[in-house]
């Protein structure tokens, strides 16, 4: 009865479980990507004026114009991307709907979609949604989970159509270096390959480098679609407000298929992403600050565990040990460490087989919780060795 397509999206193994703690306050839930600031006040402020002020009716299907406006300046700002905003940025749901947007415009029956394994689960699910052929490309410990062109030219193929960059990296925090961003452009200039970069954690990062944007590499313009949620950088999880930029041609075809499926996201949303990337910057910088201690800690903490093997993450907020030394697939540790410890971790296989071996734990909660996790697994993580 169900269209075929629902057979081959799979259900988020996150979700998994997390759906096994609900009303379980006794546990330590590092699960779920969800920053534990709430959204500054001059955002909610914006949110609540624009209710006041009638706000509150459709908007153009890609987003205000003072709103795409404001995002040219963001983009132009902090990631070198110019962008005309009455053709090549819209409003979008959240990332996710950006992403399963442009997968839909993109990619056609049988066309090949590379993507990170490990990595964020939807990659996957969005691209044989467009009934692509979705092809793994491995990212490797020793390259601190960075992508590295030299493992996508292995898989390119003459189907070969769309690139999904995701750097920093969702589960790894793995940051792909500027050296490898312009080797990876280079191979998709040659090849003519598409590249959408998934940019939630752009201002995530702990490593040195100023990161590239592939979407600012003037020969790159043409062929890439760059996605920017409020998610992370501004607490706003739930406000289901992004933007992306590319060309017009796909922008044009991305609003087309949006007035189709939501018509546009919310009209408070949007007014309260201007303030976000329009006002005062500093309550970034604090949370991007707090987060940076809590990667050392949770660092030192685990490589302190014996059995564990796991470097400072470049960014985003999530760790991930290598934990093959107990001999145990990595889900059914996850099980045993709940029911042990109840700390609540995410095996690495729900991100692909490449993550089979390891765990995450996302570190966006206080540091109270996360001394409390790494005190409960170091009691019991060294008795699987025995």
């Amino acid at each position: 009865m169900l269209a075929e397509r629902n057979r081959y999206v799979p259900a988020s193994e996150i979700r998994k479980i997390f759906n096994m703690i609900i009303d379980r306050p006794d546990v330590l839930d590092m699960t779920l990507g969800v920053p534990d600031f709430d959204t500054p006040d001059h955002i909610k402020q914006a949110a609540k004026d624009a209710i006041d002020q009638g706000f509150t009716r459709y908007t153009h299907n890609a987003g205000y114009m003072d709103v795409r406006e404001a995002f040219v300046d963001k983009l132009r700002r902090d990631n070198q991307i110019d962008a005309d905003p009455a053709s090549e940025i819209m409003m979008t749901a959240g990332g996710m709907g950006a992403l399963v947007l442009a997968n839909l415009v993109l990619v056609n029956p049988g066309d090949e979609v590379l993507y990170p394994d490990p990595g964020f689960v939807s990659h996957f699910a969005h691209a044989r949604l467009a009934q692509g052929d979705p092809v793994v490309v491995p990212l490797k410990k020793e390259n601190g989970f960075g992508m590295v062109a030299a493992d996508i030219e292995e898989r390119i193929t003459e189907n070969t159509k769309l690139l999904v960059l995701n750097s920093p990296n969702n589960p790894t925090g793995g940051v792909t270096s500027n050296k490898e961003i312009k080797r990876i452009a280079d191979l998709c200039l040659e090849h003519d390959i598409y590249v959408l970069c998934d940019e939630a954690y752009e201002k995530f990062i702990y490593v040195d480098e100023k990161p590239l944007f592939v979407g600012s590499i003037p020969e790159m313009k043409d062929r890439t679609v760059s996605i920017f949620s409020l998610s992370k950088t501004y607490a706003m999880t739930g406000w289901r407000i992004g933007a992306c930029v590319g060309p017009s041609d796909i922008i044009g075809a991305m609003v087309k298929l949006q007035e189709h499926i939501l018509a546009m996201p919310t009209s408070i949303a949007q007014k309260a992403a201007k303030a976000a990337v329009s006002g005062p910057q500093d309550c970034v910088d604090a949370m991007i600050s707090t987060f940076r201690k809590r990667r050392d800690l949770i660092t030192r903490g685990l490589s302190a565990i014996e059995g564990i093997e796991v470097n400072p993450p470049g960014g985003a907020f999530y760790v991930f040990p290598d934990v093959s030394a107990y001999g145990i697939k990595s889900y059914d540790l996850v099980l045993k460490i709940l029911e042990e410890t109840g700390v609540v971790t995410v095996h690495g296989s729900a991100f692909g087989d490449h993550g089979e071996g390891f765990l995450r734990l996302c570190y966006a909660v206080s540091t109270e919780r996360i001394e409390e996790a790494l005190s409960r697994l170091d009691r019991y993580l060294p008795t699987l060795l025995k």
